[in-house]
């Protein structure tokens, strides 16, 4: 009589023990995959950044290799127009004397406008990479930041 007092209760005891370890189990895995899904869309959007950051820095560079080329194709146009303008100035020459002179002073000037345009040319593509590596730079960090986040945890 005893034995079928107790088995009810032995049967109640390991049933609710049961579903408490379910319970918990199922508990557990929910928590996880609830944190993958969050990782998982942590890492989406930090890829999303990293494309964003290459089509920013792809995009800075092509505007910065657009303005390069017009300013050389400008300076090109000026140098030939003053190239002509100095050939029918030597032509015009009364003396050897002053086509030397002419020529000296325009090999000169164009001497000093092609440093001056290089001079500039060379700060302008300075600031083009400057431009165009930024948003990578920007990247860089944030996986040092993730990284250094990571190893906190």
């Amino acid at each position: 009589m005893a034995t079928a007092k107790t088995a009810p209760r032995a049967a109640k005891s390991a049933t609710e023990a049961f579903e408490t370890v379910t319970a918990a189990s199922t508990e557990a895995v929910r928590e996880n995959i609830d944190r993958s899904l969050a990782a998982l869309s942590e890492v989406s959007a930090f890829g999303k950044q990293n494309v964003e950051a290459w089509l920013a820095s792809a995009t800075a560079a092509q505007k910065g290799f657009e303005a390069i080329s017009a300013r050389t194709v400008a300076f090109q146009k000026a140098a030939l127009e003053n190239h002509v303008a100095a050939t029918k100035s030597l032509l015009t020459s009364k003396s050897v004397q002053e086509f030397v002179e002419k020529q000296t002073d325009y090999a000169k000037t164009s001497f000093e406008a092609y440093v001056a345009e290089l001079t500039s040319v060379s700060d302008l593509v300075a600031g083009v990479a400057k431009d165009a590596i930024a948003p990578i730079n920007d990247r860089v960090t944030a996986v040092g930041q993730l990284i250094q986040t990571g190893a906190a945890r």
